[in-house]
């Protein structure tokens, strides 16, 4: 079977984050303040790095925050003071936003964890470990053939004293992005290997017995500010690793939070989708389509995509909107850059914005004053 190294613009890695690329639940609900600075942080898993990029100038500040090895998803607390990344060599480096400087001591967590997202109220940070590989060989031949029985596991950890649970949730197979819901009470999590859904009791830590069938590798996800739908990226079909060559087309599956039950119908969108944030008015999906190169919209109330996607930079995969909800912020895995889009006229912006070497999620702070 080919070799392929942690280092390489692949699915795995491709597809991590929560959604990945997800802005953090309740960083999108927030309201607008006067004089907004909001900054958008993104991680680089090619330089083990993180940009951080002013919102308002859309200019990235020129020197870069080393974290840990292959960073991958981040997540925001919702005072916007503290910016927690996951590195896939099994640990989350803590950033303070203002000052950007990163905690010393890493926090160390499950095996390959991926996505982070951070409870509303900033109490606890949930984090999907994606499972025990010591190569990216190994965590293809568990999504292409998944062991029988295969477990992977979310770790919690508590914001303030920077502590993890001693006590990992089990999940489904190869778990990848996560989201809380904006009230706080459930966290969604992907499970690549799977094709599932696993949702988890926020104030007792247990997961839910009865997991809910999506589409094919779902990836990203998000939940609408009502707290009443969850959308979840799939990623659709593939014969190789290659992200730019997938068989067929991605999907989007919606899911009734209070029932816990997915729309009959999935909503096609682009090749190899992946990152997914709705704006802030609960209006709009954005789904990054890592193959296609382009941004898909959806409506959310027709749950509808727009016959006419948005062109991005090569490779786009983590998405989020800033808490205005006037620009989407796409990274370009493959271009070294970030994209940005005006949500209202569903156009790209001229120009991209440098990062560092491969780009993977976004996550966008709360508006301060």
């Amino acid at each position: 079977m080919r070799r392929f190294t942690w280092g390489r613009g692949v699915l795995v890695v491709g597809l991590a984050g929560a959604v990945a690329g997800v802005v953090p639940s309740g960083v999108s609900a927030l309201s607008i303040r006067v004089r907004c600075r909001a900054t958008a942080v993104v991680t680089n898993y090619g330089s083990g790095t993180v940009s951080t990029i002013d919102v308002n100038t859309k200019t990235k500040n020129r020197t870069d925050i080393p974290v840990g090895p292959v960073p991958s998803g981040v997540a925001i607390t919702p005072d916007g003071k503290t910016a927690f990344v996951t590195n896939l060599t099994g640990t989350v480096s803590t950033i303070d936003v203002k000052s950007r400087t990163k905690d010393p001591t890493d926090i160390p967590v499950g095996p390959a964890p991926v996505g982070v997202a951070i409870t509303p109220v900033g109490t606890t940070a949930f984090v999907t470990n994606f499972g025990p590989f010591t190569s990216l060989s190994e965590a293809v031949d568990a999504i292409r053939e998944p062991t029988p029985g295969i477990v992977g596991t979310v770790s919690t950890i508590d914001v303030k004293t920077r502590t993890k649970d001693p006590t990992d949730i089990p999940v489904g197979a190869l778990p990848l992005g996560v989201t809380v819901t904006p009230d706080g009470t459930t966290a969604f999590v992907t499970n690549l290997g799977s094709g599932t859904v696993s949702t988890i009791d926020v104030k007792t830590k247990t997961k839910n017995p009865t997991d809910i069938p999506v589409g094919l590798y779902p990836a990203g996800v998000a939940v609408t500010p009502d707290g009443k739908t969850a959308f979840v990226t799939n990623f659709g079909p593939f014969t190789n690793l290659d992200p730019s060559t997938p068989e067929g087309i991605g999907t989007v599956s919606t899911i009734d939070v209070k029932t816990g039950t997915k729309d009959f119908t999935d909503i096609a969108v682009g090749s190899g989708a992946v990152g997914v944030a709705v704006t802030p008015d609960g209006k709009t999906a954005f789904v990054a389509n890592r193959a296609s190169g382009t941004v898909s919209t959806i409506d959310v109330d027709t749950k509808s995509k727009s016959l006419t996607d948005i062109p991005v930079g090569a490779n786009p995969n983590g998405v989020a909107v800033t808490p205005d909800g006037k620009t989407a912020f796409v990274t370009d895995l493959s271009g070294r850059t970030v994209s940005t889009i005006a949500v209202k006229r569903k156009t790209k912006d001229p120009g991209n914005i440098p990062s560092g070497l491969s780009p993977l999620q976004v996550a966008v702070t709360p508006c301060r004053r």
